[in-house]
């Protein structure tokens, strides 16, 4: 169905003050679920929808930890107003050493899509890096297995050029988890070989990897991307988010919560940032230039996703699934209820 953005901004934010949230930290979460939703990334309203934003009074406090002339630890707070905090203070490292590094632990809650702090980086003009260990809630097998070991541990980058930023986005699970949640709403098949049931056999239904469909009470897990090769980024982005953060992981340190883990690059730190902008600009335009399969366009990555987002952004209105667009209303109708 078709939904005006206005009603939809109105409708999500509405749904995040119901939940304790001050201004500014709502105005980050809003943004960030719009940002995802915008881009037909499952890491949009599905999320508020189906409860992955908790009650504001539930967190811990976002407050620094430590901090030296390049590195910045933080703890506590939703994760996208910790990490949309984190990035800032990165990209303030960057401007002042060259290179800033940013983390952030116990923050137990999703940090949504995080190509959206990414490019946070390089619209600042750096080169930015962001990455999510999901503490100790497992939902991925390592390869070989069938046995949830890992987050689904996504990593995102982001690099400015003389003509915008290119921005890419990704999980190292096959599928999100909001994915396979999002195909249970909407009553589809998942796409083949993303995910076990609980007896470790190939499944499409979402109901079987999240545990109460028929005969399944303890689901299944979803794999990595691109097997062994997904498998090993995951394992460092779970390094990344847990024992260089001191976040937890599935089996350990669970006290310490997710982590998440932001580099920031100032790009003229070799050659002067005019030399980087032409050298970055050539290369965009040498990867456009190739020659395309027929009938397919050659797109940088996250091109697809910003052209999705500025056509709903110039017609003014986005395409919902029925089901997520009733879980979304049903949400912020119960929470008004609450309140009375």
């Amino acid at each position: 169905m078709k939904i005006q953005l206005l009603e939809l901004r109105e409708k999500v934010s509405a749904g995040v003050a119901k939940l304790g949230y001050n201004d500014e930290d709502a105005q980050i979460i809003t943004d960030v679920l719009l940002y995802a939703q915008l881009r037909g990334n499952n890491q949009g309203i599905t999320k508020i929808a189906t409860g992955g934003v908790p009650n504001a009074s539930e967190l811990k406090p976002f407050q620094p930890v430590k901090e030296n002339q390049c590195g910045a630890l933080f703890s506590g707070g939703h994760s996208m107003v910790a990490t949309a905090k984190a990035t800032e203070k990165a990209v303030e490292l960057a401007e002042q050493h060259g290179v800033g590094i940013a983390a952030v632990n116990q923050t137990d809650t999703s940090s949504g899509s995080i190509g959206y702090f990414a490019r946070l980086i390089a619209k600042a003009g750096y080169i930015g890096f962001v990455s999510v260990g999901n503490g100790d809630w497992a939902a991925v097998a390592p390869s070989g297995s069938s046995e949830p070991k890992l987050g689904t541990n996504p990593l995102a980058y982001a690099f400015p050029y003389d003509g915008g930023e290119v921005v890419f986005d990704m999980a190292t699970a096959a599928i999100a988890y909001f994915g396979v949640v999002e195909a249970k709403l909407k009553n589809i098949h998942l796409p083949e070989g993303v995910a076990v049931d609980s007896n470790g056999q190939i499944t499409t239904d979402a109901a079987k990897v999240l545990g109460g469909g028929e005969g399944e009470s303890e689901g299944g897990a979803i794999l990595t991307t691109a097997g062994h090769k997904g498998y090993g980024l995951s394992v460092f982005v779970q390094l990344m988010g847990s024992a260089f953060s001191l976040a937890g992981f599935p089996g350990g340190y669970s006290e310490d919560g997710s982590g998440t883990f932001i580099f920031a690059i100032d790009p003229g730190l070799f050659a002067g940032k005019e030399e980087y902008m032409k050298r970055s600009r050539e290369l965009v335009e040498s990867i456009k230039s190739a020659r395309p399969i027929p009938g397919q366009e050659v797109l940088l990555p996250g091109e697809r996703g910003d052209r999705i987002a500025r056509q709903a952004e110039e017609s003014g209105e986005i395409e919902i699934a029925d089901g997520v667009w009733s879980e979304l209303c049903k949400f912020v109708k119960n929470s008004e209820a609450n309140d009375r």
